[in-house]
């Protein structure tokens, strides 16, 4: 039977409403999207805290080591996130977040099934790359989505919101979780978010223009990995062996090295990872700082 000219108009209304239901719903599900990737990167940083003693008692690391198994996932973000960010640009924000949550989910369950604390603090640094690469593409993409001011306004305020909301149900979440399941179920919880994080992205997430001639700053990128292992590994390793101990006098002696060599080669490089005009701006000088203090009060 031949359809009817009333069929066919039916037929093409109902795709015209669909595309039309897809393009009104595509960026708050890209907003979903970004905002799950912040989400899980903000909830990893405090949600393992409950787990340390637990995770000392499964796997019988040293204090140092459960320190590392913190710390790893924090150096990684730190040194990391300004290349991420440039390689985003390059490449395109909407694959390499979308790299980055695969990543994140894969380092996630390879946390989960850690045999040694050892293996664990290498998952972690894994994680804490990924957790680099979601957090400063989210945003480039949600900059993309939203052209008008107001309107993208409104999208890094429920960005923002949902990452906070992350980070201060992370002890509640996990003390729940080792309480009900054990230590490794709070690394398992970003699977199902990682699944539906990359499903959207991937769905309704729109590309970025790729920026070809933005370079990636190697010398800068490993002189920020050297400075900030360095110091992490002299404060923690002071707290064992005594703040006099050669080796910790050797380790504060070497960031502080590497971390003049890191700020001589930002001023000098043609495309710096960290530009530091930066900091003539004074809002932007006033937000590091407080910035800066509010991380080292929270994550001492």
């Amino acid at each position: 039977m031949q359809p009817t000219l009333l069929d066919t108009r039916h037929r093409k209304q109902a795709r015209s409403d669909n595309t039309s239901l897809h393009s009104h719903l595509a960026k708050p599900l890209a907003l979903a999207a970004m905002s799950l990737g912040l989400g899980v990167v903000q909830l990893d940083i405090t949600i393992v805290n409950t787990a340390l003693s637990s995770i000392g008692t499964s796997l019988g690391g040293s204090v140092a080591e459960l320190q590392w198994v913190v710390t790893a996932y924090t150096i990684a973000f730190a040194a990391f996130i300004l290349t991420a960010g440039a390689l985003g640009d390059r490449v395109g924000a909407k694959r390499i977040f979308i790299g980055g949550f695969a990543i994140f989910t894969l380092a996630s369950l390879a946390c989960a099934l850690a045999s040694s604390a050892v293996f664990l603090i290498a998952a972690r640094s894994v994680q804490g790359l990924a957790a680099a690469i979601l957090v400063p593409n989210s945003l480039t993409l949600l900059n993309h989505a939203y052209a008008d001011p107001k309107a993208r306004g409104r999208a890094v305020g429920f960005w923002a919101a949902g990452a906070s909301v992350a980070l201060t149900a992370g002890p509640f979440v996990g003390g729940t979780l080792i309480a009900l399941v054990g230590w490794r179920s709070i690394f398992l919880v970003n699977l199902p978010i990682g699944a539906a994080g990359l499903w959207l992205a991937w769905r309704y997430a729109e590309e970025t223009p790729r920026l070809v001639q933005r370079e990636i700053d190697l010398p800068g990128q490993i002189a920020a990995i050297a400075a900030l292992g360095t110091l992490a590994g002299a404060l923690i390793e002071g707290g064992v062996l005594g703040w006099s101990h050669p080796l910790v006098i050797m380790g504060f002696a070497a960031a502080a090295v590497i971390g003049f060599l890191f700020v001589w080669r930002e001023a000098c490089a043609p495309q710096p990872m960290l530009p530091l005009s930066l900091f003539g701006h004074r809002m932007f000088a006033l937000t590091a700082l407080v910035g800066l203090l509010f991380n080292i009060a929270f994550y001492g």
